[in-house]
């Protein structure tokens, strides 16, 4: 724990983060220092095959959730049945996102330490505090454990579909609408803002757009690493900040509204995949509105009470309305919205162009995507390709969290405008 300029004290739980050749072997002393003699490794069917790494260093046991498999009440349910017969000491997550999200989420409910084991340069959350979950059909974030180190061998993560690479890009580069977005809320609201998080986070997306610019001077594997090790560092600000708001805005909560599937009847996009597309869609949806102008009459005007009405949301949200609602309104009255802690001043027009300069223009973010082999549009990830089902995921991804974001005041103000 230490003191920042912020006026916070931020709270680092992982001891070491490797990113080296002999990460095993370096898992291995670790479990030694730490006295851990009974590891269960949770792996899936694609990346059990990289278990016998670990268990020809230290004995192990093993379980593997299928291939296909999120991060739902289904499988940590699963996973803790395991871990109540086995009994370890510590668990491993040996995966990438989903796996880990697993994984942490059944040693924060079961009180154990975990390590991380990544197998793809594929997401931030691998040294992360929090676990996205698909709870029952909604896409929530639970608070749970880090992990106490993680230990990453480019030869293994390196090995990794590309696709998955090119998912953790997306991932990374979201960041840019992500740090805009907090901007946005401190600027409204007052909200809490560090800025060496923000300088943290900045500094990971930099590292990464020279290495997209180097990738073919510097070789797959080294790229790969560089990939990882931008990943790593945006997990280690979600977990000094103690939530996710330096790492996940506007361009998350389309991704989240898609993998609910309440547009949607499937997709094939991985996370970080739907994360770039976001990006783009939010980059340009935010250019545009602050080129023409905002309207601050119209968010002056935003009326929670009718941003939230059952009747608006039931349609889209079907069963789940009654989750959307509770998280939009904690207390269960629209003076609990983030929306009514807006607060416009005379400088709050120049502040937030002042603010979007640091948000590159949309050509220059399709085009990173574009050269990291990442998807640009909704059809290329299984989604709806008009433009009439991009609008309403850019109308509707807002309400999948109360964080407040400059897509969620646009939309709020068009809600509260109309007839």
């Amino acid at each position: 724990m230490r003191s920042c300029p912020c006026g916070r004290r931020h709270t680092l739980l992982t001891e070491e983060c490797v990113v080296a050749p002999d990460a095993e072997e370096q898992m291995k002393e670790y479990l030694t220092h730490k006295g851990w003699k009974n590891p269960l490794i949770v792996a899936d069917d694609n990346t059990k095959k990289f278990a016998p790494r670990l268990t020809a260093l230290f004995p192990a046991k093993l379980t593997a959730v299928d291939g296909h498999a999120h991060a739902t009440e289904i499988w940590t349910s699963k996973v803790g049945e395991t871990v109540a017969a086995e009994r370890p000491d510590v668990l491993i997550a040996c995966g990438s996102g989903s796996v880990h999200d697993i994984t942490r989420y059944v040693a924060h409910e079961r009180g154990l330490p975990f390590l991380s084991y990544p197998t793809a340069a594929s997401v931030d959350g691998f040294v992360s505090g929090v676990a996205a979950m698909t709870w029952h059909g909604q896409k929530l974030t639970f608070p749970s454990s880090p992990p106490a180190a993680s230990f990453a061998n480019p030869a293994v993560f390196a090995s990794a579909p590309a696709r998955l690479t090119a998912s953790g890009v997306g991932d990374v580069l979201g960041k840019y609408t992500s740090l805009f977005d907090w901007r946005v809320g401190q600027i409204l609201t007052g909200e809490y803002l560090c800025e060496e998080l923000v300088a943290l986070e900045s500094e990971a997306i930099g590292a990464l757009v020279e290495a997209i610019g180097q990738r073919g001077a510097i070789g797959e594997e080294a790229y790969c690493e560089k990939v990882m090790n931008a990943l790593q560092i945006s997990g280690l600000a979600i977990q000094l900040s103690g939530n996710s708001r330096p790492a996940s805005g506007a361009e998350h909560h389309m991704s989240h509204l898609w993998e609910m599937h309440r547009l949607n009847e499937t997709n094939d996009g991985l996370h970080g995949e739907q994360v770039g597309v976001g990006l783009l869609a939010v980059a340009r949806t935010y250019h545009k509105a602050l080129a023409d102008g905002l309207d601050y009459d119209k968010i002056a005007a935003i009326d929670p009470a009718k941003v939230m009405d059952r009747a608006a949301l039931e349609p889209v949200f079907g069963s789940l309305t009654d989750g959307i609602l509770r998280e939009n309104l904690p207390d269960g009255t629209p003076a609990s919205s983030s929306l009514t802690k807006i607060r416009l001043t005379a400088d709050t027009d120049r502040a937030l162009k002042e603010a979007e300069k640091s948000l590159p223009s949309a050509e220059t973010i399709e085009a990173l995507l574009r050269d990291a082999g990442a998807p640009t549009t909704c059809g290329e990830i299984g989604l709806d390709g008009s433009p009439a089902f991009l609008g309403q995921s850019l109308r509707y991804a807002p309400y999948v969290r109360d964080r407040l974001t400059l897509l969620k005041v646009l939309m709020a103000a068009e809600r509260s405008a109309e007839a």
